[in-house]
């Protein structure tokens, strides 16, 4: 149990300012600490290349509790220094999210915001840098003041643990070609027009880098593809729709990276550092599930599937991707106690398992040999965990509704246990107004709640606490960590060292699980990129050979006409046009953008 606030030896409150530079490390600039109710301490760093100080103002042992409003930033202009990094942190801004999570709050900025709703006021912060500092410290001791008796301390430092880890993945960064993407950022008005001219191919719905909504319905006719309509009777193109379509209809996804690619990517705005690192701040607890939420044009593993084939490691190096094996069934089948759930995740093959327990497969059924059923029950699996309507898991499975509810049947017929415990999350939370997740991520929540956020947020919840705990151990343990990713995470070493490392990182994803799930260890999954080659995702790979095609094309060459013009349109003659923006959208909170 983590000792009361009187047990610590120091308790210091810490502002700093530092220079953030896209793709660049932090560079610190000042810092101002005192122990509440003293004068402060200012200490200001150079900025001509002199030598700064040896040591902070404050303590760093275990013994010292340092109280900020943007901890990474702390951690991170400590490694600028190579100051020890702070044992025990708390964010206070962090907590107020906490404490504030799904409710409405004040549009101020966040430190004077917080303030205004615990019922506080605090003075302007103009002024030159350090007449700022000082009023954001004086304003951070009053935020300290009127949090500090309620404050869940054990699991408020275990958050700024977790932030201290998102400083050093920050400082890591993301190894990118970074001569490729320089040749993107030159040619790139060209490019894009000569990708959408051979994706377009096959579909011949665009036009200037435009989905036509009447071409695309004449191509879907055609296929017999039926698709969602608003009431209006137009067709409905949101986002969510278009991703579960896609799921529904492989033959959809280039189309919908492409537009992805028209309208949400920019190799200008890829935040990439001297070094050839792609950096780019985490926004940690950004959601309402607590999970990151890295800026999607800056943040290359933000972008859509085919853009990861960007990332390469540096000579010498390797990459691995370690993602926890259908975690999200897994963190169901551990929190509901659900024993058959359990054993179809230990089996290897949940969705598969469930297709036999159900009588859909037989005993020996493989994933070769009864893939469109286990396709069925693995989109019938995910969706069951956040409450999918009848109607949209038919869309998903491209069957009747039908069909869906026969499916949902052998589902709960499976796993009873399941859904008593999920049917138990959504009632428990309209009663008590809030839900939480293991470790004390908390979201308010009203009558009006969606029922579909309630089912999920478990989910995603405690899927969030256990990459936070393995970014944690893993960097604790020195291990480069370059990005977090929803289940997984990218790390480097040398190439020498890599399989060594995976194992290790393997062991504390395991343990991170275990820890979250009350001993129920998930299973992890690899994927190893060695220098010279780079990260990839088959997902992506037609809209990703379509750019490289179009750089190492001649300029003169990408003049042809559009495709509508080479092999005709089904458009009418004034077609109606959307721009559609396919983008990172929680299903209640989060999902992934390939």
């Amino acid at each position: 149990m983590t000792r009361p606030l009187h047990t610590f030896a120091e308790i210091w409150l810490v502002v700093w300012s530092a220079d953030a530079i896209a793709g660049a490390c932090l560079a610190p600039r000042a810092v101002v600490a005192s122990m509440p109710g003293a004068t402060p301490v200012v200490v200001e760093f150079p900025t001509d290349g002199t030598k700064a100080a040896r040591r902070p103002p404050y303590s760093t042992s275990a013994k010292a509790l340092l109280v900020t409003i943007d901890a990474q930033v702390l951690v991170g202009c400590h490694l600028a220094l190579g100051w020890p990094v702070p044992a025990r942190t708390i964010d206070l801004l962090i907590e107020f999210r906490v404490s504030s999570n799904g409710q409405r709050r004040s549009s101020a900025p966040r430190l004077r915001g917080a303030l205004r709703w615990l019922g506080q006021s605090s003075a302007s912060e103009r002024g030159t840098a350090v007449d700022m500092l000082e009023r954001r410290l004086a304003a951070l001791e009053q935020l300290w003041t009127v949090m500090a008796p309620s404050l869940d301390l054990g699991r408020a430092l275990l958050r700024g643990r977790y932030l201290a880890a998102v400083a050093r993945i920050e400082r890591t960064g993301v190894p990118i070609d970074v001569n490729l993407v320089s040749r993107m950022r030159t040619a790139w008005h060209d490019v894009r027009q000569r990708v959408a001219r051979e994706i377009d191919d096959g579909f011949g719905v665009l036009r200037d880098g435009r989905l036509q909504v009447d071409a695309f319905e004449a191509w879907l006719n055609h296929r017999a593809i039926a698709w969602p309509r608003l009431q209006s009777g137009r067709l409905d193109l949101t986002d969510g729709v278009l991703r579960d379509m896609t799921r529904a209809h492989p033959e959809l996804r280039p189309l919908r990276q492409l537009l992805s690619l028209l309208t949400a990517f920019d190799p200008g705005t890829l935040a990439i550092g001297a070094d050839g690192r792609n950096r780019t701040p985490l926004r940690p607890f950004a959601s309402r599930t607590g999970r990151n939420q890295p800026s999607a044009k800056a943040s290359v593993l933000a972008q859509s599937a085919w853009a990861r084939h960007l990332v390469r490691p540096s000579p010498g190096m390797g990459l691995a991707l370690i993602d926890w094996k259908q975690q999200e069934f897994g963190i169901a089948a551990a929190l509901s106690g659900a024993e058959r759930m359990q054993a179809a995740y230990s089996s290897g093959d949940p969705y598969l398992a469930l297709a036999i327990q159900a009588g859909a497969a037989p005993k020996e059924a493989t994933p070769d040999t009864h893939s469109d059923v286990r396709a069925r029950f693995k989109t019938c699996a995910l969706g069951m965990q956040y409450g999918m309507g009848r109607s949209t898991l038919a869309r998903l499975i491209d069957g009747s509704e039908a069909a869906a509810d026969a499916l949902v049947r052998a589902h709960k017929a499976a796993f009873p246990k399941f859904w008593r415990w999920s049917d138990g999350i959504e009632a428990d939370a309209l009663l008590n107004g809030h839900l939480t997740s293991v470790f004390g991520w908390r979201v308010a929540v009203g009558p009006d709640a969606n029922p579909r956020f309630l089912r999920n947020f478990p989910l995603q919840a405690n899927g969030a606490e256990m990459l936070r705990l393995a970014c944690c151990t893993t960097t604790e343990a020195g291990i480069r960590v370059c990005m977090p990713m929803h289940d997984a995470l990218l790390i480097e070493a040398p190439i020498e060292d890599l399989d060594a490392t995976i194992a290790t990182t393997q062991d504390h994803m395991a343990e991170a699980s275990r820890i979250v799930l009350d001993g129920f260890a998930l299973a992890t999954e690899v994927k190893v990129v060695r220098h010279p080659d780079r990260l990839s995702d088959d997902r992506g790979t037609v809209v990703w050979r379509a750019v490289q095609r179009a750089l190492d094309e001649p300029a003169d060459e990408r003049t042809a006409s559009p495709a509508h013009e080479r092999h005709g349109s089904c458009a009418p003659a004034h077609p109606r046009i959307i721009s559609l923006y396919v983008s990172k959208k929680e299903r209640g909170d989060d999902t992934d953008p390939g």
